[in-house]
């Protein structure tokens, strides 16, 4: 994957652990089984923007704090 994907995985990572979740636990208040939000993580997927809210609304925090700068990542448009 990307080094967005996976910069967006770290940042995830940090934001639930700062909320005192395990990754198990997470998954499961997310709805999420748990090797998939692994792989979220990890950075070796790309996730839908209905995932993306679910994962916001859990953690009560912005899109900006798990979404890498845009600045940071040039995504070439064909």
């Amino acid at each position: 994957m990307s080094d967005l994907v996976k910069n967006f995985g770290e940042k995830l990572r940090k934001k639930r652990k700062e909320a005192g979740y395990s990754q198990e636990g997470f998954a499961a208040y997310v709805g999420i089984e748990r090797g998939n939000y692994g792989k979220i993580e990890r950075g070796s997927v790309n996730i839908k923007l209905e995932t993306l809210y679910k994962l916001v609304n859990a953690l009560d925090c912005e899109f900006e704090e798990i979404m890498p700068q845009r600045g940071m990542y040039k995504i070439e448009l064909e």
